[in-house]
């Protein structure tokens, strides 16, 4: 065998291994219910049927929304709140700190559905915070709207709910001109009932008359730079733990299917034309 052909096989099982080992590496970062659906015999085939694509489409779908997200270094302000964004949750969980009437927990969020959006908080069990309020800022930390009690007709009913213009869950409505407006990235925060945001100037971002408002920012007022530390009632200490539920920040699965199906009909036309 000349020295040209035996380079020439090399080269050729070089870019198999190569092809291979990309394709290797893709199927380890599925999730295990993709992953079956790539082996037959032992294998990783190298053509899917339609209903398999189908099948993948909808798993992937499933596995990429996030549902729950526990709080994890979810700081006070933009700069430092917790990235969720790419994430997609439905619920969100953690825990504010009872000895600090500042405290306050801030997530950078996707708002994909602006007319259904909502958040709204429950009451997580014995160590849960009975009074919290919910605040919305757009992605440069200007206010958007705010709630700290949900419910005039109810006192006992001191939760949060930033209610939607669609699909609505909270006791109240959303008042004209109240709420995201647009798609986008946005900082979703709480903190205990009535430490409100101020902006560099100390001046409030937000001024509520009743605490069972739903409101939009004062006029004339900065990004959100800190927080007032005020209280209706001086925080229990052991009351640290909050749930927060979410709409409008996850796809459409309709979204989801189409994506999948684009992605995985883009890898099968790459794979024939190799």
């Amino acid at each position: 065998m000349s020295r040209e052909m035996t380079a020439s096989i090399r080269q050729d099982a070089r870019k198999d291994n190569w092809k291979m080992s990309r394709k290797t590496l893709l199927y380890r970062a599925l999730p295990a219910t993709i992953r079956d659906q790539l082996v037959r015999g032992g294998r990783l085939q190298r053509r899917l049927s339609p209903g398999v694509i189908l099948t993948l489409a909808w798993s992937m779908a499933a596995w990429a929304s996030a549902d729950v997200i526990t709080a994890s270094g979810a700081g006070p302000l933009p700069g430092s709140a917790q990235n969720l964004t790419g994430l997609y949750p439905t619920e969100i969980t953690g825990s504010l700190d009872g000895t600090d009437p500042y405290s306050a927990d801030m997530f950078e969020i996707d708002i994909l559905s602006p007319t259904i959006f909502s958040a709204y908080t429950v009451l997580p069990g014995a160590f849960g915070v009975d009074d919290p309020a919910l605040f919305l800022f757009d992605a440069s930390g200007n206010g958007v709207y705010m709630n700290d009690d949900e419910d005039p007709s109810n006192a006992s009913d001191t939760q949060a709910c930033l209610p939607a213009s669609g699909q609505n869950p909270c006791p109240q409505g959303l008042p004209p001109g109240d709420g995201p407006l647009s798609p986008g990235d946005y900082y979703l925060a709480i903190s205990y009932s009535a430490n409100y945001p101020i902006d560099a100037g100390s001046n409030e971002i937000f001024g509520p008359v009743n605490f069972t408002d739903v409101v939009g920012p004062n006029g004339g007022v900065g990004p959100v730079a800190g927080w007032d530390g005020g209280s209706f009632a001086s925080p229990d200490t052991d009351l640290v733990n909050y749930e927060i539920f979410l709409n409008g920040a996850v796809p459409e699965p309709a979204t989801w299917v189409l994506t999948a199906t684009a992605g995985l009909a883009l890898f099968l036309i790459r794979r024939r034309r190799k």
